[in-house]
């Protein structure tokens, strides 16, 4: 290859990152519908549903519409974007950028580092899928209404410090119940003084010490909620006083 052609190919490649960057928004809103596939309705509909969402977790969520994509893979594409956004807090990297490329109907979800945990690489390539799947059918406000509810539900995890204070039985070996509680899935039914309790499908109450400082939403808010008690950190088991940090998932 000549000089010439080198020079050629080099100021090539700088034009087209350059209009990459220039087409890129400093300040994007919730939704950024560049391809024109939501109506006013919709788009603002889809907006207040992320600015709320964000006043009650302070996890961002970004929706993005691209007619087309030139010069880089969606995957690229949606890092570059969350990265020249700086989405997420600077503390926690909870952001979270969903984009849409409309003329393949092609579906690209990247997180920040925090919220790997909660939004491993297996589940969002199911979100993706649901969220493709009314996207070829020309549904797109339904494709981006479902994906955003299955990120709220995993991001938007309530995490508590809970101390539980009675096991299924008192008389089992503390370690197995333990091992018990943490799979439990059940239905938060009520309270008992200072308790929550999660009911499980055998009709088997769990029962939750709550610090008043650390639920985000109020227990009132989460009554008749499905719940998963998932392990974040190791636990200290003792006899009938077993404490730990978990979070309490809201599944629906």
């Amino acid at each position: 290859m000549t000089i010439w052609k080198s020079t050629f190919c080099l100021a090539s490649v700088i034009l087209m990152v350059g209009c990459l960057i220039e087409n890129q928004i400093s300040e994007p809103d919730w939704i950024v519908d560049r391809a024109d596939v939501l109506d006013a309705e919709e788009e603002s509909a889809l907006l207040n549903l992320l600015s709320d969402f964000y006043d009650s977790t302070s996890v961002t969520i970004v929706g993005v519409t691209a007619e087309s994509i030139r010069g880089q893979s969606i995957e690229l594409h949606a890092a570059s974007l969350y990265a020249s956004w700086e989405l997420g807090s600077i503390e926690t990297h909870n952001g979270i950028l969903v984009l849409l490329r409309a003329d393949e109907r092609l579906v690209q979800i990247t997180v920040g580092s925090g919220m790997a945990q909660e939004l491993p690489s297996l589940v969002l390539d199911s979100i993706k899928v649901e969220m493709a799947e009314l996207f070829g059918l020309g549904d797109y406000y339904g494709g981006f209404e479902r994906g955003f509810d299955m990120l709220m539900r995993r991001a938007g995890a309530v995490p508590w410090t809970i101390a539980y204070t009675s096991i299924f039985d008192a008389e089992r070996d503390s370690l197995h119940s333990m091992d018990e509680i943490v799979s439990t899935e059940g239905v938060i039914t009520g309270f008992q003084e200072d308790l929550v309790i999660l009911t499980d499908s055998d009709g088997r109450d769990v029962r939750l010490m709550v610090p008043t400082e650390a639920p985000i939403l109020s227990l009132e808010d989460v009554i008749g909620f499905t719940g998963r008690i998932v392990q974040l950190q190791p636990i200290q088991v003792q006899v009938l006083n077993l404490e730990a940090d978990y979070t309490l998932e809201l599944l629906n």
